[in-house]
């Protein structure tokens, strides 16, 4: 697939074209997306290495994810904007709204762009993005997790690692019937989720009917739906591992609705430890992430690499189980 023919496609000249990947500001914002439709339905994937060899990269750094609207993000883009302050460079956000389609369309977007680098995570696992990540013409950053293998440079936590913590701890405290309920699906929670099925079925206790996704505009009105199918699964549920604290938070206050005692009746561990988190009633369990570090560190990633100074191996900022109320129950 050519230049040639998505120009063909469109019924426009190859240069026009060109000058729509390179130049944008010299063809109109209607035949620009035109143009990006075909290429998308094409498969045409252009050569963004020569053409950032041909052209200066801009001062834009390109921040992809699939988790702008949740509760972990504001924390990660303050470390951002921190440190990005003053350094001349321009950030530019983009929803991926957990669709690889919707990740390879705004990749091929910023690469058009020839920017000064990438930050992408929470993305899906497609091996369609990881080719087109592998083509950039610019540093790339995959934050949030580090143990999917890196395309470029990598910052962040060990997800599988995290995970198994969590079904430890739960594991310690006595729960045995364990349910696992995440939103939608990423890398983060693909490895989280991993590590939960491993040990449990180390211990002879993997159910998978206790494995249930949810989704909504505000996750902390799914607590009655998070209840309903694991207790339907296993009415002796004993547990519930939460792949982020809004969707435990929202089993918290639906075992209060219900009058479920927490943590004797029922345990309730999330992930990441948002601002509320201590404050619930009972307090939340959590593996603690350093979001505003996470943040803030990509950000000097990428400003190093275009100081000619890049990271080879991922950097691993940690996690830390937060024992509080919902599981703290006597084992003895």
């Amino acid at each position: 697939m050519t230049l040639t023919d998505v120009a063909v496609k469109v019924g426009v000249s190859p240069i026009t074209v060109s000058r729509a990947l390179n130049r944008p500001e010299k063809v109109t914002d209607e035949l620009r997306e035109t143009i990006l439709e075909a290429i998308n339905e094409l498969g045409y994937v252009p050569d963004f290495a020569a053409r950032a060899l041909a052209s200066r990269n801009s001062n834009t750094i390109g921040v992809l994810s699939s988790m702008l609207g949740s509760s972990i993000f504001p924390p990660v883009m303050k470390g951002i904007e921190d440190r990005m302050r003053n350094s001349g460079m321009r950030i530019q956000y983009v929803n991926t709204s957990f669709c690889a389609e919707e990740e390879i369309r705004l990749l091929k977007e910023f690469f058009a762009q020839n920017p000064a680098g990438i930050m992408i995570g929470g993305v899906q696992v497609d091996p369609r993005v990881t080719d087109l990540l592998r083509q950039a013409p610019c540093p790339v950053i995959q934050f949030i997790d580090i143990s999917y293998p890196a395309i470029d440079m990598a910052i962040g936590v060990d997800n599988r690692a995290a995970g198994k913590v969590a079904i430890d701890h739960l594991l310690a405290k006595g729960y045995r019937r364990i349910g696992f309920c995440s939103g939608r699906v990423d890398i983060p929670v693909t490895m989280r989720l991993e590590s939960y099925k491993e040990r449990l079925t180390q211990e002879g206790l993997y159910n998978p009917d206790l494995v249930i996704s949810v989704s909504a505009e505000n996750p902390l009105s799914l607590g009655g739906e998070i209840l309903d199918r694991l207790l339907a699964a296993e009415p002796d549920l004993d547990a519930v591992l939460c792949s982020h604290d809004d969707l435990a938070i929202a089993v918290l206050f639906e075992c209060q609705r219900r009058g479920i005692d927490v943590p004797y009746q029922l345990g309730v561990c999330g992930f990441s430890d948002i601002d509320y988190s201590a404050y619930t009633v009972p307090s939340l369990t959590t593996v603690r992430m350093p979001l505003y570090r996470l943040g803030y560190s990509a950000a000097n990633m990428i400003l190093r690499v275009n100081e000619g100074r890049k990271h080879t191996e991922p950097v691993d900022l940690g996690f830390e189980l937060i024992e509080r109320d919902s599981t703290r129950r006597d084992t003895q």
